[in-house]
């Protein structure tokens, strides 16, 4: 054996080693088997074409037919569920050496996903509005609204990837989520992703995330006080902070000034003269300090301002607005926290970028969203039904059409669960490739950075399993595809 494949049976070991550690998330054996088996196609499929190819690069020798069957069945089955799946790989994630940091934060970024479905009897499909600048795409689709979450780990400098910890259906499973669970209340898709980064934190202590515009409201602000509230009273000196863009038309407010008469009768006020924020670029043109920083991949110049207003009409946050010129455009950034300096805050920023990285790959190296589950109990989908007219679904009573619409639903978010988790091992790999030494067989593009894509690392994985190593690694499927599935 030579030095090389020394290495990648270091990579293979650890490999194994990540994905055992999921054992206690299954009620049953033969459910982690298979779960074994689904995430070794995610793995090395070259193909993004759902179970069809987790099956197809396993190269399985026996009753292919059997295998997807039960890996069809697998995604609905009640021994295991996205929560239980998720605080295993939550704490997977925050055991890694290679989480980026900054101002003592762990870095995390998020963003809403919107994933074309044309099935007309999937679960939680709906008419999405889209806002691109792209003549290809509609203004309107039919599809999910997933809410992705993740950390940024490697290199600031160098290769960084957004390690995506849960991707779940955010909008259009209001009816769904009542029958699963009657008390539970109808939140937003901005309250569902604060809830995500409160998990974050419960597991990674301080945090950080970048946020689009979209994020900026006062729900989002109201939770993560809430959150900082709760946790400053118990002394466990955990925090949460999010730092995301501002509308251009945005209003700050200067603080109120001291009462000339503090014995004047009446309500204090709350804030004093208004500030439309975007009106700073000219105002304050002066006052901008020019820095060359290390964002995008390179060095480049930035001007930036920054001041402390306070924002939100009636509730008068403070936030710590840092207005940026680059490359010859405005933007307004904003922060939760005044502890942030603001070349930290435009580098966490210029972080989120690799979110939309991780769509791509996502969608076209992994297949995280290329799932197809359907069930005809499922009501017909109306793409021209009425706003505001009902959901289809209040109307059913039948528990067991429930029951398999449920089923329908759940095996949505299991898939891009665990094409989270394949996707994050991939870039786990490739760092510790980089580690070892591990020098790549050849590359998919031109080469760019020494750590490997998660496109190369599923090339090399393939390269090295198909051959040999697949039937050491799955070898238990085949026996239980023979045999009733065993507790």
């Amino acid at each position: 054996m030579n030095d090389k494949q020394q290495k990648m049976g270091i990579l293979v070991e650890l490999m194994r080693a990540l994905v055992d550690q999921f054992r206690p998330a299954f009620s049953r054996r033969a459910a982690f088997e298979n779960f074994r088996t689904a995430i070794t196609g995610f793995l090395i499929a070259d193909e993004t074409k759902a179970v069809t190819d987790l099956v197809r690069y396993l190269d399985y020798p026996g009753d292919v037919d059997a295998l997807y069957e039960r890996l069809i069945k697998f995604f609905r089955a009640s021994s295991y569920s996205v929560e239980t799946l998720l605080p295993v790989w939550l704490g997977i994630v925050a055991r890694l050496d290679s989480l980026l940091r900054i101002g003592g934060h762990v870095l995390l970024a998020g963003d809403g996903i919107k994933i074309p479905k044309s099935g007309k009897h999937m679960a939680a499909v709906k008419k999405m509005h889209q806002q691109s600048e792209s003549a290809s795409k509609r203004e309107y689709v039919m599809g999910h609204m997933y809410g992705t979450i993740g950390a940024l780990v490697g290199d600031a400098r160098g290769k960084a990837f957004y390690l995506p910890i849960e991707t779940t259906i955010q909008d259009g499973c209001a009816v769904i989520e009542s029958w699963k669970d009657p008390s539970a209340e109808p939140r937003s898709h901005v309250v569902r992703m604060m809830e995500g980064f409160g998990r974050c934190m419960d597991e990674m202590g301080k945090v950080v995330f970048a946020l689009d515009r979209y994020f900026f409201t006062l729900p989002a602000i109201r939770h993560i006080a809430a959150a900082n509230a709760r946790e400053k009273a118990k002394g466990s000196g955990k925090s949460m902070v999010m730092v995301c863009k501002a509308r251009r038309n945005a209003v700050g407010y200067h603080r109120a000034p001291p009462e000339s008469d503090p014995h004047k009768r009446g309500p204090k006020h709350k804030k004093g003269e208004a500030v439309k924020v975007e009106s700073l670029f000219e105002l304050k043109e002066k006052e901008f300090v020019r820095k060359e920083m290390f964002i995008y991949g390179r060095m480049k110049e930035v001007e930036y301002y920054c001041t402390d207003l306070l924002w939100g009409l009636g509730e008068y946050v403070p936030i710590r607005f840092v207005l940026v010129k680059i490359d010859g455009m405005r933007s307004i950034l904003t922060c939760t926290s005044d502890e942030f300096t603001p070349e930290q805050i435009i580098t966490i920023l210029a972080f989120r970028w690799k979110v939309e990285q991780h769509v791509k790959d996502a969608k076209y190296a992994v297949g995280t969203f290329s799932s197809h589950f359907w069930s005809f109990e499922t009501p017909r989908l109306d793409r021209f039904r009425r706003k505001g007219a009902g959901d289809p679904l209040a109307s059913i009573t039948d528990e067991r059409r429930r029951r398999l619409i449920i089923g329908n639903f759940d095996a949505f978010g299991r898939m891009a669960m665990m094409g989270n988790i394949a996707q994050g091992i991939l870039q786990i790999l490739a760092i510790e490739a980089d580690r070892i030494g591990y020098e790549q067989t050849k590359y998919l593009r031109t080469r760019s950075q020494r750590v490997m894509s998660e496109d190369t690392v599923n090339w090399e994985l393939r390269k090295e399993i198909k051959p040999g190593i697949a039937y050491a690694w799955v070898h238990p499927i085949p026996a239980l595809i023979e045999r009733p599935a065993a507790s």
